[in-house]
């Protein structure tokens, strides 16, 4: 499965148009030229900033590693912060509990994603947990599915995260009041800490040029 680099962080008050016209005509044919395969731009609804995230797809920690390690790269990254402020990034790899499929754009979603450390000691019975009764659950729900489960390489917020992904804003609030669904997230809890979330909604439509604007 796919690793992937993410982009958090806030457009700088006032350049909002600059910001727009220089991610679609400078910013996002260089990513793709370098090698990085644009697969995402989200806007937090609920939960923690910054409130944009970009995701950009690799095929292994060691491309990203040389790409990142390029001049080109480099000089493009220090443009674009021109635009930013609150700028983080992380980079993921698959947990490999989640079935093995290509990471794609994904037009008109919603995501809810989970950001949790797992607790010391913990980690074969979190494992067992995660196969046997959380995947389970959720793939028993029709309106919703499961994109990845996520370890954090570098940055971020915390070890793991949970991804995801709906096509109504309204299934996020029907899986929340899910009755199976919120007794395996309770039991989540003994397994882990530091958990928060995020509600993200799509940018904008992938195939116009102003579709990573807010």
């Amino acid at each position: 499965m796919s690793v992937l680099f993410k982009q958090n962080y806030d457009v700088i008050a006032g350049k909002e148009a600059e910001y727009g016209e220089f991610v679609s005509n400078v910013y996002l044919p260089e990513m793709e030229a370098i090698g990085f395969k644009v697969v995402g731009a989200y806007y937090v609804e609920i939960g923690f900033g910054p409130r944009v995230v970009g995701v950009h797809r690799a095929e292994s920690l060691e491309d990203i590693a040389r790409m990142m390690a390029t001049k080109r790269f480099k000089n493009l990254t220090t443009a674009f912060k021109s635009f930013l402020c609150n700028y983080r990034n992380v980079i993921l790899e698959p947990t490999g509990r989640v079935k093995k499929v290509e990471y794609t754009i994904q037009k008109g979603v919603w995501k809810l994603n989970l950001y949790y450390d797992l607790r010391p000691g913990l980690k074969e019975k979190y494992s067992d947990f995660i196969i046997n009764e959380h995947i389970p659950v959720l793939e028993a729900i029709d309106y919703v599915e499961i994109t990845g489960g996520w370890n954090v390489v570098i940055g971020g917020v915390s070890e793991i995260i949970s991804e995801l992904t709906f096509k109504d804003p309204v299934d996020i609030g029907r899986l929340l009041n899910n009755e199976e669904y919120r007794r395996v997230n309770l039991k989540l809890r003994d397994f882990v800490q530091n958990y928060a979330c995020r509600i993200m909604r799509c940018t904008e439509r992938f195939d116009e040029p102003k579709w990573f604007r807010l």
